[in-house]
């Protein structure tokens, strides 16, 4: 794992091919996908007698039977309509009841009240009276694909990235592993492939120091860590020009700045990511860099809350984490932090807390700053994103919620955010945050068709996002995850 500390959680990849399966009884092929079945031992590939052939069917029941719906959907090449619905679009407008969203492919073609327009013949009509329609989730920090000949192997990507769509994430920003991981899901989940949100990822940038990390080794595998296009070290000699040519390379939206970086640097990397149209992902601090020197410098989302408060004095921060008599309501409504925060707002720096992460792995009071940071970031009109830097929903078992519907009610609950807010946060601010405003993150003529029904308003309890009853991802339409058989 390459993110903000302990219980982070990178991802998981594969490179198994595809295997035939001689089922002699049968004289037959059948074609099993490695992603979305168990392994078997080789000796077991050619199956002679019926007791042995019981057996294998017995031990492939129980994980097929619980994935079967993980198998990737396709969108309907004519027109379907989805009536009745209550829309919370994204775009900032109140919700309107008794709507049409009408897709054709992956793409939305129109928005309108139910009955005021004909639709085209032939048109499949989905009746959802009653339901709440909702953007496409984007989880904006994740990881999958770290340890990918080992614990993270892509059957196991391909689960946990499917659970997560069926619980109404359709995008991801994926904040540093294997690239070459990576580009391979990415490619699967945009053409439809896999089940699975689209990935949006990164390459990583440290000082050599960092590379000394044994997390690096893993997701370098078979090159020298700080080698790699995807996860390179730099310093002053480094051709920035040559370095993000070769990470545009690989397919990523952003470098991602992550450690052993020195104020100088940081401008000067940014600058070069821009110029070459990459976005700038980084930890809100690092050792030499401040969170407003982050901030001038030009990086597009600062992560981890916590970090933010690195604006503090090294004695102050370390007094306000391990002091937990001392209250943190109105600690950082100070000069110093408007001063942070107004700056951030002008250039259009965005800030994603990852609030889940803090609060779930025992350091509560790293959480609590985390909040208390977002509520007042918020309230000074900074550009939340939201982030859980652990996507969740499990890859085996029951189906599970992914983590973002808690993150989004630790943004409401314990940072203040209101409901609109936090959709906000995980929409069109995600949407944002990896450069695709103009794809996705609001429902809108022209965008993909990308969006969640819901059986209750979130508006009116940020929980109900976690009441998903259908998950439409470039057309494709899925049963939500709490609709599954358990």
């Amino acid at each position: 794992m390459l993110g903000g500390g302990a219980g982070e959680a990178m991802g998981e990849w594969s490179s198994v091919k595809p295997k035939r399966i001689w089922l002699w009884p049968f004289r037959g092929w059948l074609k099993w996908r490695y992603r979305h079945a168990v392994a078997l031992p080789q000796e077991l590939l050619v199956i002679r007698r019926p007791a042995r052939f019981v057996a294998i069917l017995l031990l492939l029941a129980a994980p097929l039977s619980a994935q079967s719906w993980c198998a990737p959907h396709r969108a309907d090449t004519g027109f379907v309509a989805f009536t009745g619905v209550s829309l919370w679009d994204g775009t900032g407008a109140e919700t309107r009841r008794g709507t049409t969203i009408l897709i054709k492919g992956e793409r939305i073609t129109a928005v309108f009240k139910d009955g005021s327009q004909a639709l085209p013949a032939g048109t499949a009509v989905r009746p959802f009276t009653g339901k709440y329609v909702i953007p496409g989730l984007i989880d904006a920090h994740v990881h999958v694909g770290s340890d990918v000949s080992g614990e993270d192997a892509r059957v196991r990507a391909d689960r946990r990235l499917c659970r997560a769509l069926l619980g109404g994430i359709t995008a991801a920003r994926d904040m540093a592993g294997d690239t070459r991981a990576i580009a391979s899901m990415q490619r699967d989940a945009k053409v439809g492939d896999i089940a699975s949100p689209d990935l949006y990822f990164a390459s990583l940038w440290a000082g050599p120091a960092f590379f000394s990390d044994p997390r690096t080794a893993q997701a370098s595998a078979g090159e020298a860590p700080g080698s790699m296009p995807g996860m390179r070290a730099i310093d002053s000699t480094t051709d920035l020009r040559q370095a993000v040519a070769e990470a545009r390379g690989t397919g990523a939206t952003a470098i991602k700045l992550y450690a052993a970086l020195s104020p100088e640097l940081v401008v000067a990397a940014t600058a070069e990511a821009h110029r070459q149209r990459l976005l700038v992902w980084a930890h809100a601090s690092m050792a030499q860099v401040s969170p407003l020197q982050m901030t001038r410098a030009g990086v597009d989302v600062l992560s981890h809350g916590p970090r933010v408060a690195r604006e503090l004095p090294a004695a102050v921060y370390d007094t306000l984490v391990k002091d937990t008599t001392l209250s943190l309501r109105g600690r950082f409504d100070t000069p110093t932090f408007d001063t942070l925060f107004a700056e951030m707002r002008r250039r259009g720096t965005m800030m994603e807390p990852t609030l889940f992460i803090y609060m779930m792995d025992g350091r509560e009071r790293l959480g609590a700053m985390a909040a208390e940071l977002t509520r007042r970031a918020n309230a000074r009109g900074v550009m939340i994103v939201a982030g859980t830097d652990s996507l969740g929903s499990g890859d085996e078992g029951a189906w599970t919620l992914p983590n973002l519907h808690e993150e989004l009610r630790l943004l409401v609950r314990e940072a203040g955010l209101s409901t609109a807010g936090a959709l906000a946060a995980s929409t069109r601010n995600a949407a944002r945050a990896v450069g695709a405003e103009s794809e996705r993150g609001t429902v809108e003529p022209g965008k993909l068709a990308d969006f969640v029904v819901l059986d209750a308003d979130p508006l009116a309890d940020i929980s109900n996002t976690a009441t998903v009853r259908q998950v439409v991802k470039r057309g494709a339409v899925y049963a939500g995850g709490p609709t599954l058989p358990r």
